[in-house]
Formats: structure tokens, sequence, C-alpha cells
């Protein structure tokens, strides 16, 4: 279990019991520290009862306590929060609690500040498929999102960018074999087949029309299909009338990339039935949608339901024309060595994101040799060597060279292209554009003003939507909206258009707490969202139209900061039911850095029939903490869970559950009480310290691919300090994580895992 605690920071973040003022004379173990740990602390956490697997017996020793920096942090984080002792044991008086607060807080921050600087060292990293997706994507010019095939990555310390969780397996490599030939050949011109085919596209594996030019009724549904050539194709849209024959008249319209090229006025009246067009279209990944127009002021679903779309083609097929992806990566056709060489050249210096030898681009080179001496075309032959160099760990790692690497003493600055893929894999989960490699290239990164001004360069680029999807997407866990599956009879009114909503507004509004550089207290109350009308709806808030997302100023009462969004509401909820357990644990968590211990063996569960019937879910929790295993870790967890019961398992807010009244009200550690949910933000607000050193530690955990270690604990703290300073600003805490020495150097390794250097 890992704890976070701000010492630099305590006095600001104790709860109102343990802000007392500390008499005039120091404090010191014999006389302050010694005698609490004795009375309140060794009763319990004794080498006969050993409660969570702690015994403070041995530390009664000045000398053997302040050995163990880790132990103390834990032991601080629990007695300043108010958690321990728990009541209804003896509560020690606010001024012994800071007086031995107060003796470790100067203890620890002078081991801190004496600690020789470990930058810590991160396994050769394997992109993961977010990071492989945009990699091509920017590679080539296309996004193919060829990743979307490879198995599940997994996930160390809460992100599936951790290097050491990032392995690869036979299946994987026969995939990237695959996938490298897929990439090239999108770039290479396309041979007309000599017969038409035909293609055939369901709604279920499908998705939504990314930018449709108008606006589209729900069921709206797009395929993303691979036009050989340019030429005719023909076009059928299928679709079925829900029941009997429709009432109101409609339009069907058909899209290519966004852009309609057929409208179908269909009068009441119509049953099922099928739709033709002809149309020329160029060649390449296009995307082809069909949907109903939406008329003025009205949205949702239409009476109808699409079958599927078929494509049928080429007919008339024109020669093809080089692709400006092609021309992007053959930089000329002369079918010669030193042509080959340029391209290859250039291609993996991208790919690879370095400078390359001149030895490596002439083993690319005797690719195309062999190729050519084989019987292959010129484009064809340079394509080998391309594929050789996207199956090259080269390209699928990140590998950063040290020194000495056996040698975990000696910590050495990565070297300015390194930090360069650094950077941009911590911000746009991509390789790094041309302006920030060239920059590498010169060793200019870390001139003065540098890297500052290509972190806002970067952050205010659209790349750093990445950011948003795949940092916070894990951090606040709204990857998991995807499969909701909320009980339909519970919640009739949840669909597809709904759980999309959700996810854009928590999305939208973390990346505008990053570009404008806001404060991250805004996570936690901040007045602002970013809704559509469909989210709109379902928070009973009037007068938002349509399907854009529109910025909303907000009051916070019922709604503010991202607790009290329907993403996170819905995600930390049962398919019929909301829990408090785990709303208060995903509070714990995120956003305090204190998650309790496993939950103790064969722990009974909650009678789910007696649930809203015989009695309400609080007063079945109520007795459920009767159990004194139980009872000390849920006490704080469920009370923030239940600040927070206003809202049920989908986020919209009630005033019932069932036939009983909803009671959010709540009281945690240091007698700190709240009676709704903007209290308990209020109650968060206070512990603001804390949740910046918590973020601090997530960011960074994702910025390096590892996690965190208690060597790295004094930066983690000294960074939160620095933020604070800065009024908490976010655009602070990242500029403190690029320029630490975590970010900007490594160690060797030895052989030793990171926490044994």
């Amino acid at each position: 279990m890992r704890f976070a605690l701000s010492i630099s920071l305590l006095a600001c973040s104790l709860p109102a019991a343990a802000q007392q003022p500390v008499s005039a004379q120091q404090p010191t173990y014999a006389g302050n520290v010694r005698p609490f740990l004795k009375t309140y602390c060794a009763t319990c956490h004794s080498a006969k009862l050993k409660q969570a697997e702690l015994n403070l017996e041995p530390y009664l020793d000045e000398t053997k306590a302040m050995a163990e920096h880790e132990l103390w942090e834990k032991v601080i984080r629990k007695v300043s929060s108010g958690e321990m002792p728990p009541k209804p044991l003896p509560q020690p008086k606010p001024e012994a609690r800071a007086a031995a607060l107060a003796w470790f807080e100067s203890r620890l921050a002078a081991q801190d500040k004496a600690r020789k600087v470990d930058p810590g060292r991160v396994t050769a990293r394997r992109l993961n498929r977010a990071e492989y997706n945009n990699t091509i994507r920017d590679l080539i010019g296309l996004d193919l999102r060829p990743a979307d095939e490879f198995p599940i990555d997994d996930s160390g310390y809460g992100f599936d960018n951790n290097a050491d969780v990032l392995t690869l397996s036979p299946v994987l490599m026969e995939r990237y074999l695959a996938t490298a030939d897929r990439v090239v050949r999108a770039l290479l011109p396309r041979e007309a087949p000599k017969r038409p085919t035909m293609d055939r596209y369901e709604p279920e594996k499908s998705g939504k029309p990314e930018k449709p030019s108008v606006a589209l009724l729900d069921e709206a549904f797009a395929a993303r299909h691979t036009f050989p050539a340019e030429a005719d194709y023909q076009i059928r849209i299928n679709v079925k009338l829900r029941e009997g024959q429709t009432k109101n008249p409609y339009t069907l319209a058909l899209l290519v990339d966004g852009a309609v090229i057929e409208r179908f006025p269909l009068p009441a009246g119509i049953a099922t039935r099928h739709f033709d067009v002809k149309a020329h279209i160029r060649g390449g990944l296009r995307e082809v949608a069909a949907g109903f127009l939406a008329p003025d002021g009205v949205s949702g679903n239409s009476e109808f339901f699409f079958d599927n779309i078929e494509i049928r083609g080429p007919y008339n097929a024109l020669p093809p024309e080089p692709s400006e992806q092609y021309r992007k990566v053959f930089l000329c056709t002369d079918d010669n060595p030193a042509c080959a060489n340029r391209i290859l050249s250039a291609f993996a210096r991208r790919a690879w994101r370095r400078p390359v030898a001149a030895s490596e681009t002439a083993r690319l080179v005797g690719f195309y040799t062999r190729a050519r001496e084989a019987g292959d075309d010129f484009n064809h032959a340079v394509a080998l060597a391309l594929k050789a160099t996207l199956v090259s760990p080269n390209f699928l790692y990140r590998i950063e060279q040290h020194p000495n690497p056996t040698d975990p003493t000696v910590a050495v600055r990565v070297s300015d292209l390194e930090l360069a893929s650094r950077l941009s894999y911590f911000l746009w989960t991509s390789m790094p554009d041309d302006e920030l490699l060239s920059l590498a290239e010169r060793n200019e990164l870390r001139n003065p003003g540098v890297l500052e001004a290509q972190l806002k360069r970067m952050t205010a680029d659209p790349r750093a939507q990445a950011f948003a999807e795949n940092f916070a997407g894990q951090w606040l866990e709204v990857r998991n909206v995807e499969a909701l599956r909320p009980d339909p009879k519970t919640f009739p009114t949840f669909d597809r258009a709904l759980r999309e909503a959700m996810y854009r507004e928590t999305i939208l509004f973390f990346n505008e707490v990053v570009r404008d550089n806001r404060p991250v207290t805004d996570f936690i109350d901040g007045k602002f969202t970013y809704l559509n009308e469909r989210l709109a709806r379902h928070y009973g808030i009037p007068g938002i139209k349509g399907k854009e997302f529109q910025r909303l100023e907000l009051d916070g009462v019922q709604r503010s900061g991202v607790l009290t969004q329907a993403s996170i509401l819905a995600v930390t909820s049962y398919p019929t039911r909301t829990s408090p357990v785990q709303r208060g644990l995903w509070v714990l968590e995120n956003f305090l850095a204190s998650p309790p211990p496993p939950p103790p063996p064969n722990v009974q569960l909650l009678n789910e029939a007696e649930i809203g019937k015989n009695m309400s879910l609080r007063e079945q929790m109520k007795r459920h903490r009767t159990d004194p295993a139980c009872a000390v870790c849920h006490e704080r967890m469920d009370n923030l869970g239940f600040g927070l019961e206003n809202y049920n398992a989908v986020g919209a807010w009630r005033d019932t559950d069932s036939t009983f009244a909803i009671d959010s009200a709540g009281e945690l550690p240091g007698n700190r009480t709240f009676s709704s949910p903007a209290g308990l933000k209020q109650i968060l607000l206070g512990e603001k310290d804390t949740f910046t050193l918590a973020l601090t530690e997530k960011l960074m955990t994702y910025a390096l691919g590892r996690g965190m270690e208690h060597y790295d604990k004094p930066e983690l703290r000294r960074i939160a300090k620095t933020v604070a300073l800065n009024e908490y600003r976010m655009g602070s805490m990242m500029k403190e994580i690029v320029e630490s020495p975590a970010f900007q150097m490594r160690r060797g390794d030895g052989g030793r895992k990171h926490g044994n250097p």
C-alpha cells in the first residue's frame, strides 16, 4: 500500500484538531513523540496484536525510528488526517498531536534535504497501443489505428504505459510484422482491382460520424472504407422501420468524409426499403456515413434504424495518383540506391526519433537492393526496407543509453533526443514533431526558456487531446465509461449518446485545465463544465441545444469539479444502484493517494434484497460497519461516498432513493462534518495540498512510465510545494515535472529493481 504526504505543507493540510499551536519549546522525541506513540499507537500496533501488519514497539527507540523514513510517512498520514487513533479509542489532545507531527516534520524534512538525488531508471519502453497508433499516424499521415487489433496492454501503478509491464509476446511480434506490411501498403499507389467487389458495414461494428457537415439524428453511423482507386462506386443504404409505417417525414443523407453527397426525402407512410447511390469517389481511406437529417429543434432517434451499408466497385477506375502521404515518404522516385538511401535515412530518422548512422541506413538500403535483385519494382523494394524500419526495436521501443548501465550509483542526464521523446510521449502520446526533433538534434532543448516554450506549445496543440484521453482517462478512470452497462429496467433513458457525452464532458474539462493553466483545485470544485443537449437534459439543466458541446458556468450547488460529473459517478456504481464504498474508494485513491488496505477475508456482503425495501442503503451499510474489522476503513470511505449519494448510478441528481430520503451528510476524521456534496467538496478543498501531492505523484508516474519509489518522495513534495506557491496552477506542475531530475536524468541499473538502488 502506497501513501503520500506533503510534509513540507503539513500544517496547511491538517484537520482543525491538528492545527494547534506547538509550544515555544522545541518538541523532542523523548518528551513528545515516544509518549504519543506509547499511549495512542503501540497498544494496537504491538508485537502481540500487530494491527494492519504494523508493530511500532521497536521504534520507541529514536535511532531506530529515524531509520524508517517510509514507515513514518504512513504513520504521519494517518495521524494527521485524524484516522488514527480510531474512535472510540482515546484521542490525543490537539497540542500533543501537533507536537509529535511537528517533530517528525522537521526530522524528515532534514533527511530529505540531506539525501542524494536519485532520478531512478526506466526499463526500455515498448510503445503501448495508443502510442503505436499515434506514432504511425504522425509518421505517415494516415490514421489507420492498426494497434486496435493488438492484445490489450497490461497496466502498472494505474497506467498502461508502465515500462515494466509492457512485455513483448510472440503473438504481438506476429502482429507487428503483419501491421508493418499493412501500414506500408497503405502508402503505395493502389492498382485498381480487375473486378468490382462488395463490402458490407453494420452499425454494431461501426462508429459514429466524426464531423458531419449537417446535424444528424442519433442512429447515424459511419464506416471507414478504403476505396482502392478513384472510380465510380455504387452505395446501397438498407434501412428498416421500427414498427408499422412512418408517422413523420424524414430526409435520409449519405455522407462521404462528412460532406452530404445525396439526400433522399422520405414522406410519411414509408416502410422498409433500400436506397442506391452512384458516386464518383477518390481513392483512399474515407468515412462513409448514413443518417437522418435533424430538423430544427429535433433530437434523439428517428422511426427508422439502419441495417447496413453496402459499397460496390470500383467501376471505370482512373489510373492511381500518388497520395500526399506517399510523396511525404518517397522523397524521390529515381530507381537507384542513392534515392533509396535518401528516402530511408529520412524515414528512419523520424521513425526512430533520432539521427540515423550511415551504417544503419546502409543496412536498410540492403533490403531495397535484395528486393530489386529479386524482381520487385522500385516502390515495393523500398517498401520492404520501410517495413524493416517499423519492426526494428528502434521503432517499437524507446531506448535510452547510459554510459555505465550496470552501475546504479551513476546518474546522468538523458540526451536532448531522449528528452524530446520523453516530452512528446508525455504530452502527445506520440513521436516528436520536426520542430522538437530539430531542437534536440542541435542540443538546444535545454537552453534557457526553450523547454518551457515547447511545453506551452505542445499543450496548446490539438495532439495534446491524447494527454487527456490517456492520462485523465486512466487517472479519473473514465476510460471505463465505454464498458458501462446500467440495468435498462432501472435506467431506461441511458443510451449510447449519453455514454459518449459523459466521457466527452470530462475530457473537455481536463483539456481546459491544462490548456488554460487553471488551478488543479478545479478538479475538486471548478465551477464550469461542457455540455451538449443530451447531457444537459440528463442533468436537468435547461437552455443547451444540439449535439455540439458548449462551455457552461456553474453555481456549484449540484455540479462542479469532476466528482459530480456523470462519467465518474457512473463508473463507481453498480448496474442497478450506487456504491458509496466504490465512490469513497475512488476519492481516497485518486484524490488523496490514501487507499485502504484490502478487505479481510470472508467479509459479509450487503443484502441486496433489503436495499430500498426494508431499509435504506445507508442503514444497511451502517449495520455492516458494526463489524470492527470493517469499521476502521469504512468509516472514512463510506462517509466520502455518502457525500455523493444525491447522484444515482448514472449520475443524475435525486432527492430520494426508492421511498427513502437521501441523507448525504457525513463526518470525517478530525470532527469535520458536511451535509451535502457541496459541503464535501469544501472539505476536500481544505485538503488541497494533499490532493496536489497526490496528483503530482499520478502525473509523474505517467510521465516517467514507472511507479514512484521511496527515493522519489522528496522531489514529489518539492514539486507540490512549488505548485502551491504558484497558485496551484496545472502549468506549474507540468513545468516542474519536465524540469525535474527524474524526468531529465537516469541512473544505471546493476540488475536491481527501482526501489533498491
